[in-house]
């Protein structure tokens, strides 16, 4: 047993040349650059710095049983709320939005940087995008060689009464290498040696032998002439390749999109606070105007009727804001939800946003620019082409088999001693054939061209429908800036309107009835709802059809990228009224 030191010796060899990771993620990261800088973009994912450890143990992993908790009715308590006025319930929650004053204020760049560093959806894009490299990073790993060393302990034990053989021990050594060929088949190389060779009880009367049996070299390939030659030998890296293409692309039409969801999002935030403060200015007016005809009744100068209308009214809206409130908080909370802010930690939404003056459309330019630049319908039209190309695979199943192969082995099985370690070149033993496979059964290939036609026909179909929807989602998109423009222009005429008419029963309210007092107030709320409800359309209006024509730009930033020629206002009041400009070359978030 004298060479068995070899075998720990090797396994320790190996365990301490295990390749780190370190290697992988960089070949990641060049690929992430390489597929963004493909398609033009400038934000590739952020390389994974700390990738997840298993955190459970090793009881929790092999539980069989894990424990559950639902405890039965009686062990669980109820406390009923007692009565409170309608006042008491606004208070209270009024003073939650306190509470959320002293927080901190949040901005909408603040809150779209936030979101594309640390929001749940788009690390989960990100790591969509990192899973496609991680596929061509195996795809190519198997086209490059493929070398393996395997050490085996051997024992054999045979029993009989002979002087032969009885027992036997070895250490074997298989060194082996691959290579896959570009246009189809494969070349081989190995190299098997027997370190030691131990044998026992050989005769009764001869002492036990101690021998090394001097192994093999053996060179081999096989390259295929028909069937599955030529590029077709290349498909699992060709699509590879591909895929990352696509999953650039990808990644890229969600940080468009995820950006416009979170404006969009922010702008719904503003529009319900807007919403609030209208409503709260309603019950001021509500509750001025109740405690008037209040003081007219039991002055004697208004019927009980009127008195009665106008606090009821009052009641209401004090009601219908507490809703307001509510709905507000819960807008907020899910917003922090979308770009994974911190659910318990408070937080004051600014007010501030920005404002796109519409541009000059046409609809036909707008189509056939979304036509050219929309990156998922590149990518519907190339993953057309790889239909195509399914198809070509396809039927070169189809043809008969015809393989070159050959092989060389050099070396004997005589017996060396110890300091013999190469195989002996006095045996050279070569090979070479030429197979022809006939082509007498194809049904299963024949039915794999079928199903790849019938796919490719689904595809092209696919894609005009989408080249269709695209259309008609431009043209639609070009009309809604068109119609919400003009709805925002009859918003803020009704505004106008409705604060004329209160202006003109505050000069002189004994000649309005209770009514038409309501009446005004209802109006004016629902003119400023209208007002802000429409220039939120108008914004989403001008994404959208930045979105949906292929020009919206997000940099690194998370910030909108204007376009040469884009003029942008901020504004905090959603009435479309700017403050100042921003030239088209700065960042706007």
């Amino acid at each position: 047993m004298r060479f068995l030191w070899f075998t720990p010796a090797a396994v320790i060899l190996v365990c301490g040349c295990s390749p780190s990771f370190h290697s992988i993620d960089q070949q990641v990261n060049d690929l992430l650059a390489s597929g963004t800088g493909r398609i033009e973009a400038t934000i590739p994912p952020r390389p994974v710095e700390e990738w997840v450890e298993v955190s459970a143990s090793e009881a929790a992993m092999n539980d069989k049983h894990p424990s559950t908790i639902n405890p039965p009715v009686e062990a669980m308590t109820w406390e009923s709320v007692v009565a409170m006025e309608t006042q008491e319930v606004l208070d209270r929650l009024v003073s939650y939005e306190d509470a959320a004053e002293g927080g901190e204020e949040l901005k909408l760049d603040e809150a779209l940087e936030w979101a594309f560093a640390h929001g749940r959806e788009y690390r989960f894009a990100e790591e969509d995008y990192l899973l496609t490299c991680l596929n061509l990073i195996l795809e190519l790993h198997l086209w490059t060689p493929q070398i393996a060393d395997d050490v085996a302990l051997q024992y054999s034990h045979e029993d009989g009464d002979s002087n032969f053989l009885q027992s036997a021990e070895a250490v074997v050594n298989t060194f082996s290498a691959s290579q896959r060929l570009p246009w189809g088949g494969e070349v081989t190389a190995s190299y098997v040696a027997t370190f030691a060779h131990e044998v026992l009880g050989a005769s009764t009367n001869s002492p036990s032998s101690d021998t090394t049996r001097i192994g093999q070299f053996t060179f081999g390939g096989s390259i295929p002439l028909l069937r599955g030659a030529g590029m077709i030998a290349q498909e699992d890296i060709i699509q590879a390749e591909r895929s990352l293409i696509y999953a650039a692309r990808s990644f890229e039409e969600f940080r468009r999109d995820f950006w416009f969801r979170t404006v969009s999002t922010w702008l719904g935030l503003l529009v319900q606070r807007q919403n609030l403060d209208n409503a709260l200015e309603s019950a001021s007016l509500l509750e001025t105007l109740a405690e008037r005809q209040r003081a007219l009744y039991e002055a004697g100068r208004a019927r009980l009727y009127d008195a009665a209308e106008a606090e009821n009214n009052a009641l209401q809206k004090q009601s219908n804001i507490a809703g307001l409130w509510e709905s507000y908080r819960l807008a907020v909370d899910r917003f922090k939800l979308l770009i994974n802010w911190p659910v318990d930690d408070p937080v004051r939404i600014s007010k501030d946003t920005f404002a796109i003056d519409p541009p000059v459309t046409d609809l036909d330019a707008a189509v056939e620019t979304a036509m050219r630049q929309r990156l998922d319908l590149q990518t519907e039209r190339d993953q057309l082409v790889d239909r195509q190309r399914s198809v070509r695979n396809a039927l070169n199943g189809l043809l008969p088999n015809l393989d070159l192969a050959g092989s060389m082995r050099l070396g004997s099985n005589d017996t060396y001693y110890y300091d013999a370690m190469l195989p002996s070149l006095e045996d050279m033993n070569a090979e070479a054939s030429l197979t022809l496979g006939l082509p007498l059964d194809r049904e299963s290939e024949r039915i794999v061209v079928r199903q790849a036609q019938i796919a490719l026909e689904r595809s092209r179909r696919e894609y005009r429908k989408q080249r269709d929807e695209t259309a008609i989602d431009v043209r639609s998109a070009v009309r809604d800036i068109d119609a919400n423009l003009f709805s925002l222009d009859i918003q803020r005429r009704n505004v106008e309107i409705a604060r004329l008419n209160i202006e003109s029963i505050d000069a002189d309210p004994d000649t309005y009835t209770v009514l038409d007092q309501l009446s005004a107030i209802q109006s004016l709320q629902q003119a400023q709802n209208g007002r802000a409800q429409a220039f939120r359309r108008v914004q989403e209006s001008i994404l959208g059809y930045l979105l949906r024509t292929g020009q919206l730009r997000i940099n690194d930033e998370a910030a909108l990228d204007p376009i040469p020629g884009m003029v942008i206002s901020t504004t905090s009041t959603l009435s479309y009224e700017p403050k100042h400009s921003v030239s088209a070359e700065q960042d706007v978030h």
